[in-house]
């Protein structure tokens, strides 16, 4: 049986939304869906990318226009990280399944 970490997984988000996305004046940090969907290591670690941001946004964590995206529509939705982990240790990166 696998275990969802939901905590793990929203960091996560945080980690890698900072690492793709372009830093703003405000201090947010911004990356479109598409940009986020199909970078590889987004590609390997997320179970549930969907629940994932999903759980984010309920954090008020990311936001972006909408309740869920899905690909390729939301492609060129802005995704805007508002509260990045910045100098946190990262979360733990579950091993993709070979």
């Amino acid at each position: 049986m696998s275990f969802y970490d939901v905590d793990n997984e929203v960091k996560l988000v945080q980690v890698h939304l900072e690492r793709l996305g372009d830093k703003q004046p405000d201090g947010t940090w911004t990356c479109t869906f598409g940009k986020f969907f199909y970078d590889e290591e987004v590609e390997q670690i997320f179970e549930s990318l969907v629940g994932s941001l999903k759980a984010a946004k309920r954090r008020d964590l990311i936001d972006f226009k909408g309740q869920m995206l899905l690909m390729p529509v939301h492609k060129d939705v802005v995704i805007t990280l508002k509260t990045p982990l910045g100098d946190a240790p990262p979360p733990h990166h579950p091993k993709p399944a070979k």
